[in-house]
């Protein structure tokens, strides 16, 4: 499907969260309740029609939350959203690793059209605009003390995307300076090893920071940028 039309808007966001926990290999368990039983499984709706957010949460058949808001803010979110999700529409079908939490997304416009996509519920894998509605869900929905991973960013720290450079932050034990490095190891996580060149040769720092970049908004040139040695085993 080709992207949504500028004077398309959102009238409807629904966002699944699943966790098989039984490592069940049937995606089908998205729109057949009888196939659940292993699954946890969190949603969040936003709808214009009703000007109502829900979030959901469940484990199996038991139900552990479910709680709405109606709100006007509804259609200024999903009027601002839908920009954020417009990519949504040409992003290529992701290959699925089973084990692993996925996330499903549909999205409905004014004009009838329907957008779904199903990832993996990794970084690199979501909509660039997911971590902003993520936190405007999130914040709406504080009050209710509401616990999952939905709407949390703990699992989405990681996952270069294809447009992006990764950058660390390294303290250097040796002079006591942080500096930027590139590498292209996503693997490197805050308060791992690596080795770091210097004009005198290779030494070892710690990670303090990981953070992505495009080309248009990098620290450090890419070209002029100190490129990490490698990742030191712990």
């Amino acid at each position: 499907m080709s992207k949504i039309s500028p004077d398309d808007y959102l009238v409807n966001l629904r966002a699944i969260y699943v966790l098989d926990t039984l490592g069940i290999a049937d995606n089908s368990y998205f729109d057949d309740p009888e196939t659940n039983r292993s699954v946890y499984r969190e949603e969040v709706e936003a709808d214009l029609e009703s000007y109502e957010i829900t979030c959901k949460r469940a484990f199996g058949y038991e139900a552990l939350a479910t709680h709405k808001l109606r709100t006007r803010e509804t259609e200024f979110m999903l009027r601002e959203f839908t920009e954020y999700f417009a990519d949504v529409a040409d992003m290529p079908a992701t290959e699925l690793d089973e084990e692993a939490p996925t996330m499903y997304l549909k999205l409905t416009y004014a004009s009838g059209a329907v957008v779904t996509y199903l990832c993996n519920f990794e970084r690199k894998y979501l909509p660039k605009g997911w971590t902003r509605f993520a936190a405007d869900m999130k914040m709406k929905f504080d009050f209710y003390n509401t616990r999952g991973d939905l709407l949390s960013d703990k699992l989405l720290q990681y996952g270069v995307r294809p447009d992006e450079y990764i950058y660390c932050t390294v303290y250097d034990n040796s002079t006591k300076n942080r500096g930027y490095y590139i590498t292209d190891d996503d693997s490197i996580r805050i308060g791992d090893r690596v080795s770091i060149p210097t004009d005198d040769g290779v030494i070892t720092g710690k990670v303090s920071a990981v953070e992505y970049y495009t080309a248009d908004n990098v620290p450090v040139p890419v070209d002029a940028a100190k490129k990490i040695v490698k990742r030191i085993n712990q």
